[in-house]
């Protein structure tokens, strides 16, 4: 059973999610090449993208929640592990490169979008 909205979301929101989702589900994740490690501001890039990996991988309990209607979040602060991963994608803001800038900004807009995706989905499964 996929969820609805009388599971405490609007037409417009439970739409929104779903273009989220579909997005997310689409999306391949943001790639780091082999070597290519950018360290700023005390932030490693790498480690950043383990992090990130990692919280992906939490917020798959919103695919059992649009395939089967179960509501069951992650036991771990997801949200809060997405800040902040998004505050420290931000520390890196000088002297990179093209192609540094791309990886760190694909890395930031994955993350901006899970956030949105979870915050959803925690609002509209909650009773």
């Amino acid at each position: 059973m996929a969820p609805t909205t009388e599971m405490g979301g609007g037409v417009e929101s439970m739409s929104d999610f779903m273009e989220d989702y579909v997005l997310w589900r689409r999306l391949p994740f943001p790639g780091l090449r082999r070597g290519q490690n950018l360290v700023r501001a005390g932030e490693n890039l790498a480690l950043i993208h383990g992090d990130l990996a990692v919280t992906d991988e939490h917020v798959t309990q919103v695919i059992l929640f649009v395939d089967e209607g179960v509501f069951e979040p992650a036991r771990g602060d997801v949200m809060g592990s997405l800040e902040e991963i998004i505050s420290r994608l931000e520390r890196f803001t000088e002297g990179m490169t093209t192609e540094e800038r791309e990886a760190v900004e694909a890395h930031c807009r994955y993350a901006a979008l899970l956030h949105r995706i979870y915050g959803e989905f925690l609002r509209i499964g909650a009773p």
